[in-house]
C-alpha cells in the first residue's frame, strides 16, 4: 500500500514536470503556439510600417488590424493575453526564444538569396559592421525602480576606430497599447581617453522598431561606450514596455579611413 502510494506520487511529479504542472495557460488567454505565430506576424507588420512617411502612418494601423483578423483575435484579447504573459515571464521568454530563431532563419535565407542573385550583399551603411550587444535581447521594463531600466557599459578595444557609428535599436511594445503617458528614453555616450565625452538621447513614446544612431567626429581614442534605456509612466503604475531584438551595431565609416589605425582584422602581412 505504502509502496503504491509512493509510486503514485512519483508518477504525479513526473507528469507535472512534463505537462508544466501549475503552469497551464488559461483558456481565455491566447495559447503559446498561437501567441508565437501571432507575435511573429505582429513584429513583421511593425517592421514593415516602421519607415512609413508621416502621411502613410494610417497604414500601420491597417497592418496590425490585418494581423489580428488573420489570427482571429481582437486587439483587446491580444492586450489581455500579453498582460498574462508578462506575469509568467518564463512562458514569454520561451516564445521569444523561438521567435528569435525564426527571424534569424528568415534573415539568413534572404541574405543567401541576395548573395546568389547579386554576387554580393549590399550594405546600406558604409564600412564594416558588427553587433556588439552582449546582454540578453529581450527585456521587460516596468515602472518599478529595480525593473525600469537597462544600463550597459562596454570597453573599447583595438577594433574601435575614431568616427565609428553606433546604433542602438529595439522593437518597443508599450502595454497597455492605448496608454498615452508611457515613454522610454534611449541614450548612447562615447568616453574618450582624453576624458572628453560625446552623447545623444532620444525619447520614445510609440511602439515599433526604434533606433538611436550616433557618430562622433573626435579623433581621440575611444575608451569605452555606455548607454541606457529608461522607462517611465507617472500615471499608470501597472504599465510596462517590452523590448525585443535589442541590438547595438557598430559601423566603421570608411570615408574617414585615413584617420584609422589598423586593427587585428585589417593588418596584412
Amino acid at each position: 500500500m505504502k509502496r503504491n502510494l509512493i509510486y503514485g506520487l512519483v508518477l504525479l511529479l513526473v507528469g507535472c514536470s512534463i505537462a508544466g504542472c501549475g503552469r497551464k495557460v488559461p483558456r481565455n488567454v491566447i495559447q503559446p503556439e498561437a501567441m508565437e505565430n501571432l507575435l511573429y506576424d505582429y513584429h513583421l507588420a511593425t517592421l514593415m510600417s516602421a519607415d512609413l512617411d508621416f502621411s502613410e502612418k494610417y497604414k500601420k494601423k491597417a497592418y496590425l488590424e490585418y494581423v489580428f483578423e488573420k489570427h482571429h483575435v481582437t486587439e483587446e484579447q491580444f492586450d489581455s493575453s500579453m498582460v498574462w504573459y508578462t506575469r509568467h515571464t518564463d512562458q514569454l521568454v520561451a516564445i521569444y526564444g523561438n521567435l528569435k530563431q525564426r527571424f534569424e532563419t528568415a534573415r539568413g535565407y534572404i541574405t543567401s538569396q541576395g548573395g546568389n542573385q547579386g554576387g554580393q550583399i549590399v550594405v546600406s551603411f558604409a564600412g564594416d559592421s558588427v553587433d556588439i550587444w552582449q546582454d540578453r535581447t529581450v527585456y521587460w521594463l516596468s515602472t518599478y525602480p529595480l525593473t525600469n531600466k537597462i544600463v550597459f557599459n562596454l570597453h573599447a578595444d583595438t577594433t574601435f576606430h575614431p568616427s565609428d557609428i553606433l546604433e542602438l535599436s529595439a522593437d518597443f511594445n508599450f502595454l497597455p497599447r492605448k496608454s498615452a503617458t508611457g515613454k522610454a528614453v534611449m541614450g548612447l555616450c562615447f568616453y574618450f581617453k582624453n576624458d572628453s565625452t560625446y552623447g545623444i538621447t532620444r525619447t520614445i513614446n510609440a511602439s515599433g522598431l526604434q533606433k538611436l544612431r550616433v557618430q562622433q567626429d573626435s579623433l581621440f581614442d575611444i575608451n569605452n561606450i555606455s548607454g541606457y534605456v529608461y522607462y517611465m509612466n507617472p500615471e499608470e503604475e501597472e504599465a510596462t514596455v517590452l523590448l525585443n531584438d535589442i541590438r547595438l551595431m557598430r559601423y566603421h565609416d570608411k570615408t574617414k579611413r585615413n584617420v584609422f589605425r589598423p586593427d587585428s582584422l585589417d593588418v596584412k602581412n
